[in-house]
């Protein structure tokens, strides 16, 4: 997709642009780095083109965060930028995701990175990408790790796809009764793979469920059973879990889904909490986007978000 020229203002800096991981020595707040999968995908994709046009589409935003926390604080607005909050570094892109030498290899890196940063934010890609983003923040605490997926599919057929990253990660060793997925829709699971979910033990957060229950809520009861054990939490963002309206690039979205504010509000709750040592966002093919990038543009803003919620941690 062709990008405008954006208009320039001292006044009104704009965010992205992150210096190379290798330019930056000492700690880190978050570290930013593209796992283009795509090869493996049960709907022909071009998400590999997406991390780099997610990095375009954070220019399009300031890092200035402008609404209160809270009702209460109505009258006090908090001056924060992100880009001056935090240490944020942009690692490049993985090499070769799909190969099993290259998921391995993405998994040290994103490792490395967890090591020195308090979050990493995987760039997909398509939902493979979790696997090896998962894997690298957990490291050898995957026995206690938990996984939170916004989404609107198990991801537990069997095979190796962009279909199966929570069998995988199961079957590499994670508990699934610490296995929260938000969003499930009717019509997008077999009955097949729900009692596969049922018979592990996974917690299933339906889509109607979100009707009903505060955002906020939902949140706090994932982190509670994903975190039980005390060890990391990786989250997964697969953005099909929105309505298909507001992500039309994703291959699996259905009519629906999240409204993008709602995807939005998760992710920044989600990230304000400092189990949260992982966030990976999936199934964006650039390629197919609509003529207007509504949904890398909101690819983008869940980047902001988790990093917005990284930088209101207590």
């Amino acid at each position: 997709m062709p990008q405008p020229q954006l208009p320039h203002d001292p006044s009104w800096p704009r965010t992205g642009g992150w210096p190379p991981a290798e330019d930056v020595s000492g700690p880190l707040d978050l570290a930013l780095i593209g796992v283009p999968t795509a090869r493996t995908s049960l709907s022909p994709t071009g998400a590999d083109a997406t991390p780099g046009a997610i990095r375009a589409a954070l220019r399009r935003y300031a890092g200035h965060l402008s609404a209160p926390g809270s009702p209460a604080e109505r009258g006090a607005e908090p001056e924060l930028v992100i880009d001056e909050a935090l240490a944020i570094v942009d690692a490049g892109d993985a090499e070769d995701p799909d190969t099993d030498a290259g998921e391995a290899r993405a998994a040290r890196r994103i490792a490395g990175l967890g090591s020195c940063a308090r979050l990493v934010v995987a760039l997909g890609g398509d939902n493979a990408l979790t696997v090896p983003a998962a894997l690298g923040v957990w490291g050898d605490a995957i026995g206690t790790a938990g996984l939170i997926t916004l989404d609107a599919h198990h991801d537990l057929r069997d095979g190796r796809s962009n279909g199966s990253p929570v069998r995988r990660l199961v079957e590499a060793g994670l508990d699934p009764r610490r296995v929260v997925q938000i969003g499930i829709a009717d019509f997008a699971n077999s009955r097949a793979y729900r009692s596969r979910a049922r018979e592990l033990g996974i917690t299933v957060v339906h889509r109607d469920e979100l009707h009903e229950r505060p955002l906020a809520e939902v949140a706090a009861e994932a982190l509670a059973i994903a975190g039980a054990a005390g060890g990391p939490i990786h989250v997964d963002l697969d953005v099909d879990v929105c309505d298909r309206a507001v992500a039309p690039a994703c291959p699996a979205s259905l009519p629906g889904g999240l409204q993008a504010h709602e995807l939005r509000r998760l992710t920044r709750l989600l990230a304000a909490d400092p189990r949260v040592r992982g966030v990976d966002i999936a199934e964006v093919d650039a390629s197919a986007d609509a003529p207007d990038g509504r949904t890398v543009r909101l690819a983008a803003l869940l980047v902001l978000e988790a990093a917005a919620g990284l930088a209101l941690r207590g």
